[in-house]
């Protein structure tokens, strides 16, 4: 296997995670983005990866790309990420998560690439469950970004199953890091809680009962560049550590003495149609398989210290 790593879509937090995981192996970095502005702004921090601009939908361009570097290893990290946003970025959310990843899989498959292709999916492939996650879960999903997913996740495994294809599904739970963009709720949480110790600022959110398995994301990209030597299969990524929203709240608040109830204003004490209480994993049964050794490090109360610290740190709360 030659050294060369195309991942798509990777100016996100697991993109970045990624290629610093892969460069310090010897890999050689390439990173796609549709964003001029993140490129220009990349390029100025990360010396050793080559940045492209690339279309995910532009056959041509994406043909040239694959001649020229010649990987054999695609990440595809491309796409709408946030279940919330899909409801009115519908289709956005199906082509970039399922349009895109098509394009890739069918010109792979036309010019005979010998490629290791991980696309990255998604626990919101699932919808109101009792136990725990694993691969003969049914996926009923709730929004149109897990719908996207699920079509996606399909594709990749039909393509792998009907010719031969070395690729890879990785279903992803929750995860966050101090490069998650700070829309998401737990950089909200930690943000909320230093805005509330600065000037007592308070912060809303839904609800405060749902629960998820919260990851570190340098903990994943570290699994993920495991499966790298494994054969082509769909697996679950995850650490089984699972918290509500209120206990990551106490968390936060709780780095500064505060009672988050006097700072937290929450919107819906009962869930919503499309919302999921509880999500668990059965991911030790793919690490059993796979002969791979993994137990969390940065979860519940450390990772959002470890967060904090970081925004207290830049000062751009």
């Amino acid at each position: 296997m030659n050294k060369k790593v195309i991942i798509i879509g990777g100016t996100g937090q697991y993109g970045i995670t990624l290629s610093q995981i892969l460069i310090k192996n010897n890999f050689k970095l390439f990173i796609t983005s549709r964003s001029r502005k993140k490129i220009k702004d990349l390029k100025k921090k990360y010396h050793k990866i080559e940045f492209i601009k690339l279309s995910i939908y532009n056959k041509k361009q994406i043909e040239i790309l694959l001649n020229r570097i010649k990987p054999s290893v695609l990440f595809y990290f491309a796409g709408q990420s946030s279940p919330k946003r899909s409801f009115k970025y519908k289709t956005e959310t199906l082509k970039s998560n399922y349009t895109g990843c098509k394009t890739f899989l069918d010109i792979i498959y036309k010019n005979n690439y010998k490629i290791k292709f991980f696309n990255a999916t998604s626990s919101e492939m699932y919808g109101h469950i009792r136990n725990k996650i694993d691969l003969k879960t049914p996926k009923k999903p709730l929004n149109p970004y897990g719908v996207a997913k699920k079509k996606s996740f399909n594709l990749v495994k039909k393509y792998r199953e009907l010719y031969g294809m070395s690729n890879y599904n990785a279903i992803m739970f929750n995860t966050d890091s101090i490069l998650r963009n700070r829309d998401f709720l737990i950089s909200k949480i930690c943000i909320g809680a230093i805005k509330a110790f600065r000037n007592k600022k308070k912060l809303t959110v839904n609800n405060i009962i749902v629960s998820r398995e919260w990851n570190w994301c340098e903990e994943q990209c570290m699994l993920l560049f495991k499966f790298l030597t494994k054969k082509p299969q769909d697996f679950i990524l995850s650490n089984g550590k699972s918290y509500t929203i209120r206990q990551m709240l106490i968390f936060a608040y709780q780095y500064f003495n505060l009672d988050f109830k006097k700072f937290v204003n929450v919107k819906f004490k009962k869930l919503k149609k499309d919302e999921v209480k509880e999500k668990r994993s059965n991911y030790r049964k793919y690490f059993r398989k796979n002969k791979i050794n993994f137990k969390s490090k940065i979860f519940g109360k450390k990772l959002i210290f470890k967060m904090i610290k970081f925004y207290l740190n830049e000062d751009k709360t």
